[in-house]
């Protein structure tokens, strides 16, 4: 029996921007029923209001989930999680999906794994098998013993999803389908439009932004295995970039527990008059996220952005502190402690360098891949037994 209906599960910005590419191009095929669940930090507007995004982009939410707890606690993480699972249980009940995707190593996809899971439902996981030594791998390996289909970004990873006892048949390389969408955008000639966007979008005390302009883009997100040291971590991140006279752009924090303690920090270094020739965005459409950081002199923080479309575009990084430290670079990124003249010096090191574009997480054709596999797949069992 052939794959007819797929469901992709929606939790957060980062959930949509890396799997965006497959649902257009499952869309096209008309052999395939797609639907669409979002829940959690993608429908909050703090955090970048993701489903108005995916509206525009012309995708049906077919249904929506409202877990998402406070981001104050490690708890939240927790609650949001345990909601989520009720909910997209009498979903599934519902639209009885042949296969469910899941992304990444988020705490929200680990719902839509067990879930899909107890219900005998297949589980496509993207970007397992990868390492990076906090709390996101232990959830990203977890995800991938759940799963029954694996489209891993590249071959280390794909030797470890088969380490864990996966079938090896089930397994394949086929890069990040987040890189689809780099590619499509750095195609474009001119980023005027998206600067001017940029200009007036955004709180703080530049107005205008362009192209050309000397930046610094800072992306900190809570490291959730060391709640005290996030608030000093920013302080030092912000004290660092402040040592150069270029303008300084802040990214909010993702939604992970601890995250409002950083977004405090950042309103009261604000509040205070601290945070001089910068610029605050929430989760920006990657559209105009893509652009920014194109043109960036350094990327600064501990987003896995500045590692896997750091590398695509080529843009120097500098990765502070264990979040990301184990995750497999490209020339691009150079790693720095959570020490603010440590950050300074790393900082110096990688300003303004030009690094040509790696493919380790994909040369940006993912999504064709993905469904050329499915067009192909029959369904299978959803027991599962490991392989030695």
């Amino acid at each position: 029996m052939k794959i007819k209906k797929i469901c992709f599960v929606i939790f957060s910005s980062a959930n949509y921007n890396s799997i965006k590419s497959v649902i257009l191009e499952a869309k096209k095929n008309k052999r395939f029923k797609v639907f669409v669940i979002v829940g959690a930090s993608a429908l909050q507007n703090k955090f970048g209001d993701v489903a108005e995004r995916i509206l525009k982009d012309g995708i049906k939410i077919d249904y929506k989930i409202e877990n998402q707890f406070s981001t104050s606690e490690l708890s939240s993480m927790v609650k949001t999680t345990g909601l989520g699972m009720i909910e997209l249980s009498d979903i599934f009940n519902k639209i009885l999906p042949d296969i469910v995707f899941t992304v990444g190593d988020r705490y929200e996809t680990m719902s839509t794994a067990i879930t899909a899971t107890y219900m005998n439902i297949l589980v496509a996981h993207t970007m397992g098998g990868e390492v990076t030594g906090t709390l996101d791998e232990s959830v990203r390996h977890a995800i991938s013993k759940l799963s029954h289909l694996h489209f891993v970004a590249n071959k280390d990873a794909m030797k470890r999803v088969i380490k864990l006892g996966e079938v090896p048949s089930h397994v394949y390389n086929v890069g990040c389908p987040r890189n689809d969408l780099l590619k499509n955008i750095l195609n474009k000639k001119s980023f005027k439009k998206e600067f001017e966007y940029l200009s007036r979008k955004g709180v703080g005390d530049l107005d205008i932004l362009s192209q050309n302009d000397e930046y610094l883009v800072t992306l900190y997100h809570p490291v959730t295995t060391e709640l005290d040291k996030n608030e000093q971590a920013i302080i030092n991140i912000v004290n660092a970039t402040s040592k150069f006279n270029v303008k300084n752009i802040i990214i909010w924090p993702n939604s992970d527990g601890g995250s409002e303690q950083i977004s405090k920090k950042l309103r009261t270094l604000r509040e205070k008059n601290l945070l001089r020739n910068y610029k605050i965005f929430k989760n920006l459409p990657i559209e105009y996220y893509i652009p920014l950081i194109k043109n960036a002199k350094c990327l600064v923080g501990n987003s896995s952005s500045a590692i896997r479309d750091g590398a695509f575009i080529g843009i120097p990084a500098v990765n502070v502190g264990k979040r990301q430290n184990s995750r497999l670079t490209s020339k691009n990124v150079i790693q720095s402690s959570n020490a603010m003249w440590d950050i300074y010096k790393k900082i110096k090191i990688q300003y303004g360098k030009k690094f040509k574009s790696s493919k380790l997480y994909g040369s940006g054709d993912t999504s064709k891949k993905i469904l050329k596999i499915l067009k192909k797949l029959k369904k299978f069992s959803t027991q599962k037994t490991i392989t030695y």
